[in-house]
């Protein structure tokens, strides 16, 4: 898969609360660093992570802004919150050789 089908994917998973198809786009060791610094790596860890953002709620995202390089993604998003509200971060996605999500880093914009 190439950058942008991989970022596409994952938004569409996120925004179907696919936990499956979320989990099955990072590598076995693949991470999710969220923006307080916060790291989940491994597979159980993943699942334990989205399986919890899916319960409370999980958040709209919509990808507005993409950039791609041959291993890396690095994209804008809005996102609505199921109280209506909105935030915007900036999502930066690592890919190992075979097209899997190696390192997943949010960072976000504003005070939340």
């Amino acid at each position: 898969m190439v950058p942008e089908e991989v970022a596409h994917k994952y938004f569409a998973a996120m925004r179907a609360r696919d936990l499956e198809a979320v989990v099955g786009l990072f590598a076995g060791n693949g991470a999710m660093i969220l923006p307080d610094g916060e790291q989940f790596a491994g597979e159980k860890s993943l699942r334990e992570l989205y399986s919890r953002i899916f319960s409370s709620g999980a958040p709209n995202p919509t990808c507005v802004e993409l950039v791609s390089g041959r291993n890396s993604v690095a994209t804008e998003i809005e996102t609505r919150l199921p109280d209506g509200t909105e935030r915007r971060t900036a999502n930066f996605f690592h890919l190992d050789e075979a097209g899997r999500i190696a390192r997943l880093s949010v960072y976000k914009r504003g005070k939340w």
